[in-house]
C-alpha cells in the first residue's frame, strides 16, 4: 500500500537535509545511496526555481530549524503536486529508503562467546511492557496498578 503524499514529504525532507554523508557514517551503503538518489532527484527537480532552490539552501544551512523544514516541506509538496511522474518517483525512493532503515533496524543482536563484567541490559525486538535494569534483590512487580 503506497504512503501517503504528505508522509513522503515528511519523511523525505529530513534525508535531503541531512544528505547522503550523514547517513553513510551510520546507516550503511545501501541506505546511503538511496538518501542519495532522493537528494539528486529533488535537488534535479528545483534546479531553475530560485525559490525552490533557495529554500532547500537554507534548510540545509540549519538543518535542525523546523520552519526552515516546514517550507521545504511546503516546496516538494507543491513541486510533487505539479509533477506526477515526479511525485510517483519520490515516492518510490522514499519507501525503499525506509524499507531499507526498517531492514537495519531489524539486524540480530549476537552476544555469542562474549564475557560480560558487571551489569548490561540487551533489548531486541519489539517491547510492549516495562524494560527494568539493574541489580535487584527481592520480588520486583514490573505490571501497572498492582
Amino acid at each position: 500500500m503506497p504512503l501517503d503524499p504528505s508522509l513522503i514529504v515528511a519523511a523525505a525532507v529530513p534525508f535531503l537535509v541531512k544528505g547522503a554523508e550523514s547517513f553513510s557514517k551510520t546507516a550503511g551503503e545501501k541506505l546511503a545511496g538511496k538518501v542519495a538518489e532522493i537528494c539528486r532527484t529533488i535537488e534535479t527537480k528545483f534546479k531553475g526555481d530560485s525559490y525552490a532552490e533557495e529554500t532547500l539552501a537554507r534548510s540545509k544551512d540549519k538543518p535542525e530549524s523546523e520552519d526552515r523544514q516546514a517550507a521545504l516541506k511546503g516546496v516538494l509538496a507543491e513541486k510533487m503536486v505539479e509533477d506526477r511522474s515526479f511525485a510517483d518517483q519520490v515516492t518510490k525512493l522514499v519507501e525503499e529508503a525506509l524499507k531499507e532503515q526498517r531492514g537495519q533496524a531489524r539486524s540480530v543482536f549476537d552476544q555469542s562467546g562474549q564475557t560480560v563484567h558487571g551489569n548490561q541490559t540487551n533489548i531486541a525486538g519489539d517491547v510492549r511492557g516495562p524494560v527494568l535494569s539493574g541489580t535487584f534483590s527481592g520480588p520486583v512487580n514490573a505490571r501497572k496498578n498492582e
